[in-house]
């Protein structure tokens, strides 16, 4: 029933617009199906009087990253169309909408900023706007870690399994997968895995197939003497050639069982086949050209940089896959043709280096962040004149709760829809209160905060360190979450760029470090 979930926030008075997501990850056991996660969310709008606009559905999906979920990236495309936007987000859960943190984090922060509530049915969150960003993170978290539990408990049973002489997943080509039963399951069914044996109708092929490689033999030739039957693509023979799985091992994460399977070759085939490997201009023993720790992963700017000349979003590419090279290029251009914009590749390392080089050096500096909150401060008015408009809305508040104690009144004595329209009204204008109220709160936290250059010289210098850490570590993930949280926008030319810094504080928790920098309490900053 809708009523046993959350009220919606006092952002989402009746009548506003909303849009939903629903995601699920497959399977019988999974917690809520997209279906009913649907049929909740239709009766959840029309309990409270919510416009569902539009709904966003990716089914048997992770959580776990955004590969695959092209429906939540459509979502958060369209979002940046103000002319479309809804006043709400609705989830069953923040689970549905992202497992990994900073995922989370980086998306919801980017709905938020678009002037998007998100809000989940099930989850408990104070009204609070402190106290609910702080259950928040913790929620996303704990569903970060279920994650990983999850992902922990199943490689654990596959490694089980695998060290039992099981094989869990397809085989690889010249192999049959043969159903083994080995006990029950819970609710009684049987447990079925496989084991791998040799397919008749190929296994003489494989076997051929890895001795002509050893004597040198091309994968064209290769394919004739095996009448196509193995592979017909040319490519499928590298990653054939490569698979330790014919020397008979199990393998599973970084687990290897020997004589796991029937082998189809031996260790001196292996050897013989991994020179010729070796001896390709591509490859060789300080390995291939495009493996990912030499060139680090490119994409730390995609997704909120522009083209500098025509405003398309940018895209990345990897250039010839002879002659690799990170770049990034005008969307327009790359989708349309070189006659859609004038700009030019930019190389992507430079790129990275000077944008974050630029944060490091120009947003994260006392001279920066002490014009920020002057020039904040400058936007409100007195703490006086603040608190004296705090003063009024609270008892703006008081008089509609007494208003709605009287409409209730008298819809029970007499059922009136006149009453029960009044009721309506007054409650849309306790939501408005409820929200100014909460804003104008914010403001006066922020026209009280006090920071000493010793305590913000600290602060910043803890920010540049994770930065430093994280750029240095390579976490694409860690870098671009560090710098979404500094900077809203980029727009990219082929020398130079437009860095659009977003507001870098969560004021309430600069006073609070502040705070304690000075030995105090934090309190009077709540």
């Amino acid at each position: 029933m809708a009523e046993n979930y959350t009220h919606p926030p006092a952002g989402l008075p009746p009548g506003s617009c909303v849009w939903a997501y629903l995601r699920d990850s497959g399977g019988p056991s999974q917690e809520q199906s997209v279906d009913q996660q649907e049929c909740e969310i239709i009766a959840y709008c029309k309990t409270y009087d919510l416009v569902l606009v539009q709904i966003f559905r990716d089914v048997a999906r992770s959580g776990g990253s955004t590969v695959g979920r092209d429906e939540f990236l459509s979502m958060i495309d369209m979002s940046e169309d103000e002319t479309i936007r809804p006043r709400g987000l609705l989830i069953w859960n923040f689970a549905r909408f992202a497992r990994d943190y900073n995922d989370s984090v980086y998306y919801k922060a980017t709905i938020n900023k678009r002037g998007i509530i998100v809000h989940s049915l099930t989850d408990q969150i104070p009204d609070d706007v402190f106290a609910g960003r702080i259950v928040e993170t913790v929620i996303t978290l704990a569903n970060e870690e279920k994650r990983r539990q999850t992902s922990r408990d199943v490689k654990r049973g596959l490694r089980s399994l695998v060290a039992k002489g099981y094989s869990p997943g397809i085989p690889p080509r010249g192999y049959k997968a043969v159903k083994v039963t080995i006990g029950t399951k819970r609710d009684g069914s049987p447990r079925i895995v496989s084991k791998w044996e040799p397919a008749p109708d190929l296994w003489d092929d494989v076997r051929l197939a890895w001795q002509l490689r050893a004597e040198g033999k091309s994968y064209g030739e290769i394919a004739k003497a095996t009448h196509n039957k193995l592979f017909s693509a040319v490519n499928s023979w590298t990653s054939f050639f490569r698979n330790r799985a014919y020397l008979g091992i199990g393998i599973c994460g970084d687990l290897e069982v020997p004589d796991h399977h029937e082998p189809a070759i031996t260790w001196e085939i292996w050897e013989a086949v991994k020179k010729q490997y070796e001896a390709h201009p591509l490859h060789g023993t300080t390995g291939h050209m495009n493996h990912p720790r030499r060139v680090g992963n490119p994409t730390i700017l995609s997704g909120f940089t522009y083209c500098l000349e025509c405003g398309a979003m940018m895209t990345h590419s990897t250039g010839h896959k002879n002659r690799p090279w990170h770049n990034y290029m005008c969307g327009a251009k790359d989708r349309h043709g070189p006659a859609a914009c004038t700009s030019k590749r930019i190389g992507a390392r430079n790129a990275e280096t000077q944008i974050l080089a630029a944060v490091i050096e120009r947003v994260l500096t006392p001279e920066y962040l002490t014009e920020v909150i002057d020039e904040t401060k400058k936007q409100f008015a007195s703490t006086a004149d603040l608190e004296r408009q705090i003063h009024a809305e609270e008892h703006k508040l008081e008089d509609l709760d007494i208003a709605i104690q009287r409409h209730l009144n008298t819809i029970e004595r007499t059922g009136s829809p006149a009453a029960q329209e009044r009721l309506r009204q007054r409650e849309a204008e306790k939501a408005q209160v409820r929200v100014e109220l909460e804003r104008l709160r914010l403001q006066l936290a922020t026209a009280r905060i006090e920071i000493t250059p010793e305590a913000m010289t600290i602060i910043l210098q803890a920010w540049r360190d994770q930065l430093t850490k994280a750029q240095e570590s390579g976490n694409v993930r860690e870098i671009k979450a560090w710098l979404t949280r500094f900077v809203s926008r980029i727009e990219l030319g082929y020398n130079r760029a437009k860095i659009f810094y977003t507001c870098l504080i969560d004021f309430s928790d600069m006073a609070r470090k502040a705070s304690l920098l000075r030995g105090g309490t934090g309190k009077d900053h709540r």
